[in-house]
């Protein structure tokens, strides 16, 4: 079995490092889907646009996805209906709707081959207590002129499924493949940016060792580097899902996901003659994990799989994500994260709405989506629950853990690091404290990484940062 996601199985070309300084006009801080997205919105303007990933472009959260290209997406327009109004939830629908025609028109427009797919989209429930919850998502769907059915699934227990068809499926890695293949004379690779000032009209990045001076600056992480003035890790939480890939002898049209706990979401993929299914089983606020391992052999247990690996999501307090201005009226420094699981639609949506800020285009979700939107009185059901799982993580990563026996912890010179002995013997050491809040790490022994369970920032097993928030690595000494 193969310990990674499927995606990873894509190789692609290396893209150099910043070797000079340089001045632009626009500054793009990651590779991810986001980062390449917006690139690609900007590329026939005349502004000068550089983007910089610390590591390898597609290789952080957008590799791990399940890659679904769907507007039906869990139980997201009822959270967004108790949690702000029936307006903003029909908003968030057209613009996932316009995502999906915006993903879809780029890949036929630059004639990208990831493996598009158009595929019917299931929501189900198997439980009698969730029958209710499915048909007013049907009939909020209806009221807004989608064109969805009731019909039974066949490849899981269910007991009531709606559906729709203009969804679809791809290969993320081939697509992000693509896009580099467009856009690889502005993007460099293994290029960290320590550090970000304004001095009036421009920003100076520190990246490596050289300064990139820029009018505007979009920061296209997964979670912002910054906590003010956001102050993000108190608006949202970290949810963590375990996702395996099986050979199968038939590949389907269709995905899936349920509304009911533990969450199961599915779809399927084919590939030079290999079919697959790509099976998602079971969802955890970080804060809640008890054993990494443990929630590994709960997703192996459903069936056996040639791939295994888990994924980190950002999920917002009002179930939207955060695309836009980080302050008010001001248009030069941008951010887009909080994707609650559907990536794919919203980093599309993101690169839409961030050029269009840039280019003083009119965008009809960009008030909705704004990250200093209204903290109404509804969203103060979330705001203690997001509050009380970041404290709940930060305590609990204080403490050892010591059920893990091959990890060692102890002090080495008056610092708290972590040891993990690998099967031939060799000890792997690293700091057991996150750069980013100072929280504790777990190991991930079937990933073997370092996994901070506060915020998501993951490390290699010798302690090089894989993803953020944290923008340092954890190696000792």
């Amino acid at each position: 079995m193969k310990k990674k996601s499927i995606w990873l199985d894509e190789r692609d070309k290396i893209l150099p490092k910043i070797d000079k300084d340089m001045e632009v006009d626009v500054l793009i801080v990651g590779g991810g889907l986001t980062g390449l997205s917006t690139m690609l919105e900007l590329k026939d303007s005349k502004l000068k646009v550089v983007l910089v990933e610390r590591n390898t472009c597609g290789h952080g959260v957008t590799s791990r996805s399940t890659a679904k290209i769907t507007y039906l997406q869990e139980k997201i327009y009822a959270k967004i209906r108790s949690l702000v109004n029936e307006e903003a939830a029909s908003t968030y629908l057209k613009s996932q709707l316009d995502a999906v025609q915006l993903l879809n028109h780029h890949i036929k427009k630059y004639k990208i081959d990831c493996n598009l797919t158009q595929v019917s989209s299931y929501l189900f429930t198997n439980e009698e207590k969730n029958v209710a919850k499915l048909k007013q998502e049907y009939d909020f769907l209806v009221k807004n002129h989608i064109d969805v059915k009731i019909e039974k699934l066949e490849d899981v227990p269910n007991i009531m499924a709606i559906k729709v068809d203009d969804t679809y499926t791809f290969n993320p890695l081939k697509y992000m493949h693509g896009l580099k293949n467009i856009l690889s004379n502005h993007i460099y690779e293994h290029s960290k940016v320590w550090d970000i000032k304004k001095d009036q009209d421009y920003y100076y990045a520190k990246v490596n060792e050289f300064i990139i001076k820029a009018r505007f600056v979009i920061m296209a992480t997964h979670y912002p580097y910054f906590l003010i003035p956001l102050l993000f890790p108190f608006k949202n939480h970290v949810e963590t899902s375990y996702i395996g890939a099986k050979k199968v002898s038939k590949a389907k049209n269709i995905s899936a996901i349920n509304i009911d706990k533990p969450c199961i979401s599915l779809r399927y993929y084919q590939d030079g003659g290999k079919n697959y299914l790509i099976y998602l089983y079971q969802s955890y606020a970080s804060c809640n994990i008890k054993s990494i391992q443990e929630n590994f052999l709960k997703l192996n247990k459903q069936m056996d799989f040639e791939y295994m690996w888990s994924n980190k999501d950002i999920i917002t307090n009002d179930y939207m994500p955060y695309i836009g201005r980080v302050y008010k009226n001001d248009d030069t420094f941008l951010v887009a994260c909080g994707y609650n699981t559907w990536g794919m639609t919203n980093a599309t949506l993101a690169g839409k709405i961030l050029s269009d800020i840039i280019l003083k285009k009119d965008n009809p979700y960009i008030d909705a989506l704004a990250p200093n939107r209204k903290f109404n009185i509804s969203k103060l059901v979330r705001f203690p629950i997001d509050v009380g799982c970041s404290i709940k993580a930060i305590i609990k990563s204080t403490k050892e853990n010591g059920n893990n026996r091959k990890v060692i912890y102890k002090k080495i010179d008056g610092k708290r690091v972590a040891i993990y002995v690998d099967e031939k013997g060799c000890e792997h050491t690293v700091l057991n404290r996150c750069p980013h809040m100072k929280c504790g790490l777990v190991f991930n022994e079937v990933e073997k990484s370092w996994d901070c369970l506060c915020h998501g920032s993951r490390f290699t097993l010798d302690g090089d940062v894989i993803e953020g928030p944290s923008n340092f690595d954890i190696r000792f000494p």
